[in-house]
């Protein structure tokens, strides 16, 4: 047990210094479905990745199933986050893949 956990600490510390990527969201494409997990409607809808907390188009509330039409991974500090391109509501946009069942 306390093997495992030295593992997971210097994976994760690799992850932070930008050494090694884990992401999930290299089995993501275009088409695939995502869900949103973010409590309430906390997810953000933006006009364009990583956009700022009041540049929001609306806001998707949790459990609704997106279609992803885009990918685009945006480089933040050491580390990169991948946005999915979706429409909801008529509303084409970016979600960060943190609100999704695919984090």
């Amino acid at each position: 047990m306390k093997a495992r956990l030295v593992v997971i600490a210097c994976l994760l510390f690799l992850c932070v210094m930008g050494l090694v990527t884990i992401s999930v969201a290299g089995d993501v494409k275009q088409g695939d479905k995502v869900t949103i997990v973010t409590p309430g409607t906390m997810a953000r809808l933006c006009p364009y990745p990583n956009c700022g907390q009041d540049q929001h188009i609306t806001r998707i509330p949790k459990g609704t199933v997106l279609n992803v039409e885009g990918i685009n991974e945006v480089k933040a500090g050491m580390m990169s986050v991948t946005w999915f391109e979706v429409t909801y509501k008529k509303k084409r946009g970016w979600i960060s893949i943190y609100d999704t069942d695919r984090q």
